[in-house]
């Protein structure tokens, strides 16, 4: 099937003109297991399946996988899903694999992008976690696709000019935006070069934004992919550039979980479309990095920050709240500012802590990754960050750990699908504060400090505008853990 969607390359490049189409999916799952258990609680809501992973799974991830539609389109899968379907689908994500290596042999370049690792709105995270979330995105790509990224796509395509900057600073190369993420009118049928510190820069694609968000929004609109291609895909096509022989390409960037979970049958569409629709009608299907061979950006831009694809109010969407979302969300405000001050006090107790062990703790919790997951020895790790190049002795070595793991779940906890939505009594608020609290239990654990207080008192301001329910309710509402886990719960609260 591979073999099949890529012989659409051997049309002669006369014939196929100077129009470029390239999909672009955007394929990623919140963490939703209990952080304590490591499993996914039984999702009613997904019935029959037990879960929504296992659901979307069925309804997109395998049929899109099946159809080959990944070997000709330019995706990432964030790292939270590659780690799931990796475990319970590994043929499903040996497939999903397998075609940025079929692009690499065909081609030359990849078609898959790396993903910001735990989906954090960037732009609102301190510089030390954008590096950590950089930093931990590239090396899980890395480590599953054997070669390392040129492309990162950010959550919700949510940017300052410092995480770009320091994307380029780790060799990221280019990067995808809304088109009204620019400072000025763009042409978004052609990538632009943003200058960055130091000579650095980066290249970013415009998607083009009626035909994204009509493909995700107006089911009508991809019912027939041979009318897609003949009007919607032409109608876009800039006469000028037409007239002149210029290439053009256009870029529809959507969620990838619409082709077959959020629109049925579209993964059908979009193989037929790849197949047939837009190499009929003159469109040769390109993905990113190879376009950027074969057109690199010539033009400058200067973007609007902070800015992002699914607020118009730069990032308050995930911050303090806006119209972006119906209903009274000044809680937003309240949960970061709880998760923030959490971060804060654990940093602190972080760096007091393991100072005596690391040469630069920050510098370990950038690798810790890898450690955890088995991609770096004990040893090696050691060499390398413990002070002196040694590991430490056992109960030191373990309280480590403790508050490495403890970071590692402060990270999870600021998962951007925990302030998207209109309420804050919700699956995704409530697994952020589950996130928050296994920290609190892994800190309690290593150092006997609780920060379960402060951070219930920060909670407690904010309140579901539906059930009035409180974060410290939600809290509560947690599943119980054993005695001694988690520091004494404050009586009256």
């Amino acid at each position: 099937m591979i073999e099949k969607i890529l012989s659409n390359e051997s049309l002669s490049r006369s014939k196929l003109g100077e129009s470029y189409l390239c999909l672009y999916g955007h394929f990623y799952q919140p963490p939703r297991e209990n952080p304590f258990t490591h499993e996914i609680p039984i999702e009613v809501s997904a019935s029959p399946f037990a879960n929504f992973n296992e659901k979307i799974t069925a309804e997109c991830y395998r049929p899109n996988a099946e159809e080959g539609n990944f070997a000709a389109i330019s995706y990432d899968m964030g790292p939270t899903l590659a780690a799931w379907l990796e475990i319970h689908h590994p043929e499903v994500y040996q497939r999903i694999i397998d075609a940025d290596r079929q692009h690499i042999a065909r081609y030359g370049v990849g078609n898959a992008m790396a993903q910001a690792y735990n989906h954090t709105i960037l732009p609102l995270a301190t510089t030390r976690d954008k590096h950590t979330q950089i930093l931990w995105g590239l090396r899980d790509f890395q480590q599953r696709y054997g070669h390392e990224a040129h492309g990162m796509w950010l959550a919700e395509t949510a940017i300052d000019l410092e995480c770009l900057d320091i994307l380029a600073q780790y060799g990221v190369t280019y990067t995808v935006l809304a088109p009204w993420q620019a400072a000025t009118p763009v042409d978004p049928t052609e990538p632009y070069i943003v200058r960055l510190k130091n000579g650095r820069s980066m290249t970013v694609f415009f998607y083009n934004g009626p035909l994204s968000g009509g493909v995700s929004f107006d089911s009508s609109m991809t019912s027939n992919a041979d009318v897609f291609a003949g009007s919607h895909l032409t109608g876009n096509l800039v006469r000028e550039k037409l007239d002149n022989g210029e290439p053009q390409l256009i870029l529809i960037a959507t969620d990838g979980e619409l082709y077959g979970h959020h629109k049925p049958w579209r993964d059908k569409f979009l193989s037929y479309l790849i197949q047939h629709g837009a190499p009929t009608e003159g469109f040769e299907v390109c993905t990113l990095e190879r376009y950027m061979q074969i057109q690199p950006a010539t033009k400058e831009v200067q973007l609007r920050t902070p800015s992002a694809w699914s607020c118009e109010h730069g990032v308050a969407r995930w911050s303090g709240g806006c119209t972006c979302t119906e209903g009274e969300s000044s809680w937003k405000s309240v949960l970061r500012r709880a998760l923030s001050r959490l971060a804060e006090r654990g940093d602190l107790l972080f760096e007091q802590y393991t100072a005596e062990v690391f040469q630069d703790p920050w510098a370990a919790r950038n690798d810790y990754l890898a450690l955890r997951n088995g991609w770096e020895s004990e040893e090696s790790f050691w060499s390398r960050h413990g002070k002196g190049g040694q590991r430490p002795e056992q109960q030191l070595e373990y309280r480590a750990r403790l508050l490495l793991e403890a970071q590692y779940y402060q990270q999870y906890s600021f998962t951007s699908c925990a302030f998207f939505f209109e309420d804050l009594d919700r699956i995704e608020p409530r697994n952020a504060i589950a996130f928050a609290r296994r920290a609190i239990s892994l800190t309690w654990q290593a150092v006997d400090v609780d920060l379960q207080y402060d951070f219930l008192q920060d909670l407690l301001p904010a309140h579901s505008w539906r059930t009035q329910q409180s974060g410290v309710d939600l809290y509560k509402g947690l599943t119980e853990v054993d005695a001694g886990l988690l520091p004494p719960f404050p009586l009256g609260m």
